[in-house]
């Protein structure tokens, strides 16, 4: 039995009616070499069964603590097929805004926290002879890298797909009685003073790059000159962004956008200037979003600052941990021209991976942990509240991924793999989220955006890919 990590019962309490904190991927195939041309529910049932063992917390659920008094644990369980692997079909003519819209009512949903924490679709009708697979995974449970493992134990780099033979599972063991699970907590209630006082030295340093509460005066300054003193850094003004129509509560329902480009024209722009490849999707990203900005007459003076999630490191195959620091990063939205953004942006990262480690994320579960874990729902969900309240000024704006994933052709149940497509929450005060992934040479963006806030979501998928087109006017000359 183990216990979630602090990062994951953050995801957990961020979550309430309207927010979800699960991630997904849309996988296209085409099934026309399989039996009769199709992947059957039954054929994709029998892998997920195989690669079970190959993905612990497929088998493993919560069980809550009573009355709050400590985070929750995993616990294993059985695992019911038939509820965790669906099937359903779009209707003629199955076209791609078909598909998105069925998507995105999947993707609004919450996950059941009486099963384990996730869900695959089975989606048929696609045009083309086509069909997909949509995959749901709680946040609490994986990451970006860690849910590419799991893609990757799922998926197969040669049609035939390899036989695992599962091995017989004995019974779940019976959940922790509820008694136990009091004593601990309340145990840990005992010593949460002791922690709290060891933990206010990191929570107080990391006071002023809390978001919105951090461009406070009186908060700024504690927090530093307590950094000064115990990490030896010179005051770095925390970031601030402009107010948009991002920054307000959102609704329960989403929309996505989808678009992919050539990851070889990404690179070319990437060596052309000398910069990353995330350098070029954050130019891409801002570039798309100021074309929105300006269509909607919304354009701020100010630059958008955007949460980028950056990987701490890799415990190896078989983690499903977390493993995610974040930088707050202003992205150039505010510059016209296509190749001064990329340069901006660019300089930006550059400034913020020197300071990771000691920017708002951080700084957010050093301050939850000297709460009482009963009291962590309510200051998580205060805390990201916060960015919405338009008498203070937000922190960020929007949220942006890049996520490396598989390089070689792949199929699923001996169907080709055609397409990745990552997707990621969204929550209150930061209403659009853009994660892009890598895929056999080609570059996916998925963009997840509230229903209302922003009905066409789609075209910032597009114009994040005709910003690639305009890197590539530079760099071909």
């Amino acid at each position: 039995m183990q216990q979630v990590d602090d990062l994951g019962a953050m995801y957990l309490a961020a979550e309430n009616s309207r927010v979800t904190t699960h991630t997904a991927a849309l996988i296209t195939l085409d099934p026309a070499k399989l039996a009769g041309g199709k992947l059957t529910l039954d054929k994709l049932r029998a892998v997920v069964l195989e690669r079970l063992e190959l993905v612990p917390a497929f088998h493993q659920r919560l069980a809550e603590v009573p009355f709050g008094l400590d985070r929750p644990y995993w616990v294993e369980t059985d695992v019911d097929l038939d509820y965790h692997v669906r099937e359903i079909s779009l209707p003629a003519p199955g076209d791609d805004e078909q598909l998105r819209e069925q998507v995105a009512r999947i993707f609004s949903r919450p996950l059941d926290r009486t099963r384990p924490l996730w869900e695959i679709y089975l989606i048929q009708g696609l045009a083309d002879g086509r069909a997909a697979v949509l995959t749901k995974v709680h946040h609490a449970i994986a990451d970006g890298r860690t849910g590419v493992r799991i893609l990757t134990a799922l998926t197969d780099s040669k049609p035939r797909p390899r036989r695992r033979r599962p091995s017989p599972r004995p019974p779940a063991p019976p959940a922790p009685a509820s008694a136990s699970m009091l004593l601990r907590g309340l145990s840990g209630a005992v010593l949460q003073p002791v922690r709290a006082v060891a933990g206010l030295p990191a929570a107080l340093s990391g006071l002023d790059e809390l978001p919105v509460f951090g461009t406070m005066p009186g908060v700024r300054l504690v927090g530093a000159t307590t950094a000064l003193v115990r990490r030896g850094r010179p005051h770095k003004p925390v970031a601030t962004a402009p107010r948009t129509s991002f920054n307000q509560q959102i609704s329960r329902n989403r929309r996505i956008g989808i678009a992919t480009v050539a990851l070889d024209d990404v690179k070319q722009v990437k060596t052309h200037f000398a910069v990353s490849v995330n350098d070029v999707v954050l130019a891409m990203a801002a570039g798309a979003l100021r074309r929105w900005l300006i269509e909607h007459s919304e354009l701020p003076k100010e630059p958008l600052t955007a949460v980028i999630p950056v990987g701490l490191r890799d415990t190896g195959p078989d983690s499903t941990a977390n493993e995610l620091s974040a930088v707050v990063v202003p992205i150039p939205t505010d510059v016209d021209d296509a190749a001064a953004r990329l340069g901006v942006a660019h300089r930006a990262m550059l400034g913020a991976l020197r300071d990771l480690g000691t920017t708002a994320p951080d700084a957010l579960i050093d301050t939850v942990r000297m709460v009482p874990p009963a009291f962590v729902v309510r200051t998580v969900q205060l805390l990201t509240q916060l960015n919405t309240w338009a008498p203070l000024t937000p922190a960020m704006n929007v949220n942006i991924s890049n996520v490396r994933g598989p390089e070689q052709l792949l199929y699923l149940a001996g169907a080709r793999v055609c397409s990745m497509v990552p997707l990621a929450g969204i929550t209150d005060g930061l209403g659009v989220n853009l994660t892009v992934m890598s895929y056999n040479g080609r570059l996916a963006i998925g963009v997840v955006a509230d229903r209302e806030q922003v009905p066409d979501v789609q075209d910032i998928a597009d114009w994040t890919a005709a910003e690639l087109d305009s890197l590539l006017t530079f760099a071909r000359g």
